[in-house]
């Protein structure tokens, strides 16, 4: 007995002994498996990146995002969007984009049953202000944190228009490009301008504007950022590759290369106009630096002549969509646009500090 029990030891240890090892080969090469392919993806992806403008401008304008899903974008009533027309403004040969213009809130009654020439009639003769809202990249003018923003303006009284640039929504389905969503604010522009000339729209196109003496009367910038380089840079999807060696090389000029630069902090130099940034101290997407070195920047370039700019910081709490839940923001807005078309600067109550920053005039 005691021999059988030591030679069934031997052998239950031998065995015990090969399954160890036998599965911590397997360990062993499960692990080298995964560190190669991350390996493989942490390399493969800046090559795919750098070499591939389509998809760059993928990531950079993302309008394969249809959020949210179902839009009918020619009946904005059941959007919960009151007085509100759809139409469609050709901005170039073959190619068209959605656009939603949204009345004023004492307008809204006398608009039930009208056709569409009361929407033109009105903003050229009801004396209340245009705000042409130029969105960022994703979605379209139905995102829900969009329409509460339209919401607010059109409480203001304010005439409301909002649109989809090439490649997003119900516009043309062409790719997106630098150039091309500046064709297409511009085309917007030039629509309300042949109808009422006084609307806050992009800084892109308004660099434009004011080099041909028709500038806008103010420009209101919510979370932007100095150029699409840095953006990349600081955006979360890129912390992994920050510091790799030729970070420029790789996912920066390319962008330039193919119509994608976006530099804000170049163009704003142009902008003589009054503007405001708004920016939330937690935004996760364009950190706030990057509006508060946009501000820095454009208040070193601008020319001496040029009206004020306004920085105003918000607490936590409103990341890069939520601004519009601010209770400061319907008063902020008024008060500016009244600055803005009264000429009246300094702009009374501009030069309070809130819970995150102090609010900052050139």
């Amino acid at each position: 007995m005691g021999l059988r029990a030591l030679f069934m030891g031997i052998t239950t240890s031998a065995v015990t002994i090969l399954m160890v090892w036998y599965y911590e080969m397997q360990l062993h090469f499960g692990f080298k498996i995964a560190v190669g392919a991350t390996l493989l993806l942490y390399l493969l992806i800046p090559i795919l990146y750098h070499f591939n403008s389509s998809v760059q401008r993928h990531l950079v304008f993302l309008p394969f995002v249809r959020w949210p899903a179902g839009i009918n974008f020619s009946d904005p009533d059941s959007q919960g969007l009151q007085g509100c027309r759809n139409f469609y403004l050709m901005t170039q040969e073959d190619v068209t984009v959605g656009v939603w213009h949204m009345l004023p809130k004492s307008l809204i009654q006398q608009s039930k049953g009208k056709e569409s020439q009361f929407w033109e009639d009105s903003m050229r003769n009801s004396g209340k202000h245009v705000i042409i809202y130029f969105h960022g990249n994703t979605g379209s003018r139905a995102v829900p944190h969009r329409m509460e923003l339209y919401l607010i303006l059109q409480q203001l009284d304010y005439h409301v228009v909002s649109f989809d640039y090439r490649g997003y929504a119900d516009s043309t389905q062409i790719p997106p490009s630098e150039t091309g969503v500046v064709t297409d604010g511009y085309a917007v522009y030039k629509y309300v301008r042949s109808i009422l000339g006084a609307s806050s729209v992009s800084s892109h196109v308004v660099s434009n504007l004011c080099k041909e003496g028709d500038p806008p009367t103010a420009l209101f910038l919510e979370s932007p950022f100095t150029s699409i380089g840095e953006e990349v840079k600081h955006h979360m999807l890129a912390a992994i590759y920050r510091y790799m060696p030729g970070f420029d090389f790789i996912f920066v000029k390319p962008l330039h290369r193919n119509d994608i630069a976006f530099e804000s902090d170049r163009h704003i130099a142009n902008i003589d106009i009054p503007m405001i940034i708004f920016h939330a101290t937690d935004d996760p997407v364009i950190p706030y630096f990057l509006g508060k070195k946009l501000h820095t920047i454009a208040k070193r370039k601008r020319s001496s002549s040029a009206k004020p700019i306004y920085f105003k910081g918000f607490g936590e709490g409103f990341g890069h969509k939520y601004i519009y839940r601010s209770p400061e923001l319907p008063q902020l807005i008024r008060d500016f646009v009244q600055c803005a078309c009264t000429n009246q600067w300094p702009c009374p109550g501009f030069n309070k500090s809130d819970s995150a920053d102090v609010l900052a005039q050139d």
